[in-house]
């Protein structure tokens, strides 16, 4: 028997929020169920996000550190960042993360060198990197960082959601599930069922959803 010998297979925003409304089964009783929909679609997105960041939100930010330049604002889809170096040549050296309180302490702030330590500041407009040591005038220094983002909106109905293929089932029982919390009628143990169904379908997502690399893991005594 032939195959089709393609892999393309996606759903569009639409066919994600049919899909989920098939699963709470019914009919539709709101005319802007579908708006509310597009709406919970989006939050079930961020509610992801905080649960932990996804492999394919992952990007590489750069900026140069010259000029004692004392904070850098990083790009507005940046949730945190992962991992921070400085670059000088082609040597990468990788920086400390310390806390905000734990920048406070610091007792000269204005002190020159290379970069080895940075402070996330979170803001409701965005995150600041904090550096420390400053880069002198004489020396410039690339900070690259490993950082997970926000999904795309799901402005649009011709739009795909952000999302690999592979995540499709986990993205429409979850939806499902939110969708029946608010559809009037649905009885309580079919809400129980897609919310145990999504549960299940999330976590063996999340879990393949992963670095395959060796996990080392070392004490860090600080005095």
């Amino acid at each position: 028997m032939a195959i089709s010998g393609t892999t393309t297979f996606n759903l569009g925003i639409d066919d994600i929020i049919n899909e989920a409304l098939s699963q709470v089964g019914g009919e539709v009783t709101q005319g802007e169920e579908v708006l509310e929909a597009r709406r919970s679609l989006d939050l079930l997105l961020r509610e992801w996000q905080n649960r932990g960041f996804a492999l394919w939100k992952t990007a590489l930010g750069t900026f140069t550190a010259s000029d004692s330049s004392v904070t850098e604002t990083l790009p507005t889809d940046l949730i945190d960042v992962i991992v921070a170096t400085s670059r000088k040549d082609t040597t990468d050296l990788e920086l400390t993360r310390i806390n905000m309180e734990d920048y406070e302490r610091l007792p000269d702030k204005t002190q020159t060198g290379r970069p080895v330590q940075y402070a996330i500041q979170h803001g409701t407009a965005g995150q600041t990197m904090y550096l420390w040591p400053l880069a002198d005038a004489a020396d410039t220094y690339t900070i690259r960082y490993r950082y997970f983002g926000y999904t795309d909106d799901s402005s649009k109905s011709t739009y795909n959601a952000d999302v690999p293929t592979r995540m499709l089932p986990a993205l429409t029982a979850g939806l499902a599930y939110k969708m029946a919390i608010k559809r009037p009628g649905v009885p309580d143990a079919r809400i129980q069922m897609l919310k145990t169904l999504y549960d299940e379908i999330f976590t063996t997502a999340f879990e393949a959803d992963r670095e395959r690399s060796s996990l080392f893991m070392r004490p860090s005594f600080r005095f």
